[in-house]
């Protein structure tokens, strides 16, 4: 047992070694690093007895996250500003050692967090030549459009590529990239998208429009390790249009909508989604409230959701605040019944400030469920992680809690 322990520090001595000499010979070299970063981890029971478990409509595409994250996300990112040019930009080089797992999930082999990195890649900004815009290439998080509240990403084009970025174009702000799948299953078959963005466009008062645009397919060739060889994979082509509109200060916080359409070859989803968000400053709540509905259809058949949540977060006194958030999702499939699900989470945080954004948080929370016989069918039938765990614990019951402490800061 001791033998065990001592390899951990070990591992831990040696990595602050390597931290330290990494900033003595950045100061050495006059490098600036910059430290930014995500994370939440949280712990929790089930009321009946075993670990905490998370309420998901199967279908959904997301869910309503307060109390409701079974999850570590661990996200520190390092920019190191190693050159600056004098008419030629300011040159970066990032890193992002990441860590993803759903709760209880085992990786690599192993119980103990894996970590890998999410982003690793090179850029210039502020270059001339490219309209002031940027330049880079690696690996990194891209097109990233998001919902607060329940974590959902309208865009998330993460991947392998290249592209320039953010190019001043009088009007608004042009960016193109070239990606590519960092985890294909083998040399001869990937997916590649061409991702363009236009940013910035200026429509009403304090209001902004953004269109995004892709083009993604797969690229193929034979397998000769194989005899004879294994024929190409069929290639399926994919675009989307996404449209989003932002007005800032609209009771007190701004108003997101978002509409988007998506097409392959046995594949059509059309979306349209609201966020409001405010602030009642006399009883200091801030409040948001998300609206959306989907439409998906699959070889012809076509399947609804609507979903409707909010949350209120309140500044009782000095560090202390109160949460409540309430989400429901309805799932219509063609030719089945209908399944729904509501949740409820109440809590109590200790946060540093007195904002709803103020990080680090800490917060206790309860959080509730209950879903029809449609929705207690699906969970029992769905294989992923999250649904077999609910129904492990819930499997027989239409309703069910979880009580738990979450951490969640950036910085």
């Amino acid at each position: 047992m001791q033998a065990r322990m001592r390899a951990p520090k070990r591992r831990l001595v040696a990595g602050a070694a390597l931290a330290l000499a990494a900033a003595g010979a950045a100061a050495q070299n006059n490098v600036s690093i910059e430290f930014s970063g995500y994370a939440r981890a949280a712990t929790g029971v089930n009321a009946r007895g075993g670990t905490m478990v998370c309420f998901q409509l199967p279908g959904a595409d997301t869910k309503y996250r307060l109390g409701n994250e079974c999850d570590y996300v661990i996200e520190p990112s390092f920019a190191a500003k190693v050159a600056e040019i004098e008419g030629g930009g300011r040159w970066y080089v990032h890193f992002m050692p990441s860590v993803y797992r759903a709760w209880g999930d085992e990786e690599a082999g192993t119980s103990e967090l894996t970590a890998r990195f999410g982003q690793a890649y090179a850029y210039g900004l502020g270059i001339p030549q490219l309209s002031n815009g940027k330049v880079w290439a690696g690996r990194r998080f891209y097109d990233r459009v998001q919902l607060g509240i329940n974590d959902q990403f309208l865009e998330n084009h993460d991947g392998d590529g290249a592209g320039i970025e953010d190019m001043e174009l009088g009007i608004g702000k042009f960016s193109y990239a070239f990606l590519m799948n960092p985890r294909a299953p083998s040399a001869v078959e990937n997916r590649y998208e061409h991702a363009f963005r236009y940013t910035g466009i200026p429509t009403l008062a304090n209001s902004e429009l953004a269109v995004y645009f892709g083009y993604a397919n797969t690229t193929s060739s034979k397998d000769q390790s194989t005899n004879p060889p294994t024929p190409k994979a069929e290639k399926n082509a994919h675009t989307r249009l996404g449209l989003y509109h932002v007005t800032q200060g609209t009771l007190g916080g701004s108003t997101f909508v978002g509409a988007k359409i998506e097409r392959a070859d046995d594949f059509r989803q059309w979306r349209a989604v609201l966020q409001q968000t405010g602030m009642l400053e006399g009883i200091r709540t801030g409040w948001d409230l998300i609206a959306e509905y989907r439409l998906k259809r699959v070889n012809g058949e076509d399947e609804k959701w609507y979903s409707l949540g909010g949350r209120t977060d309140t500044h009782i006194s000095g560090p202390f605040r109160a949460l409540v958030e309430l989400g429901h999702d309805v799932i219509k499939p063609e030719g089945g019944p209908t399944r729904n699900l509501t949740k409820l989470t109440l809590a109590g945080a200790i946060s540093a400030g007195n904002l709803p954004s103020s990080r680090p948080t800490i917060r206790l929370f309860y959080t509730y469920a209950r879903w029809n016989d449609a929705a207690q069918d699906a969970i029992n039938a769905d294989t992923g992680l999250g649904s077999s765990r609910l129904s492990q614990v819930y499997g027989d019951r239409k309703s069910g809690s979880s009580i738990g402490v979450q951490f969640e800061s950036w910085w």
